[in-house]
């Protein structure tokens, strides 16, 4: 499953819970962390199509691994 997949899954997933919610405090916090993900979805498919190498996970971990060593 690439990124994008994992985060389209998350915000069905959130957006699903956030309808069963009773609170409309906590339906509406639900709906924006699905509307984050959906964000984060566009922003992963855009930095595909860049074909860029950079990761900022992966370079954060290469980051702290060289400031350990």
């Amino acid at each position: 499953m690439t990124r994008a997949e994992e985060y389209r899954h998350l915000a069905k997933k959130v957006h699903a819970r956030a309808a069963r919610e009773e609170s409309p405090i906590l339906r509406a916090e639900g709906e924006n962390l699905a509307e984050g993900y959906v964000r984060l979805t566009e922003q992963t498919v855009a930095s595909e199509q860049l074909d860029t190498l950079y990761d900022p996970i992966v370079g954060l971990q290469v980051k702290i691994n060289r400031t350990i060593q």
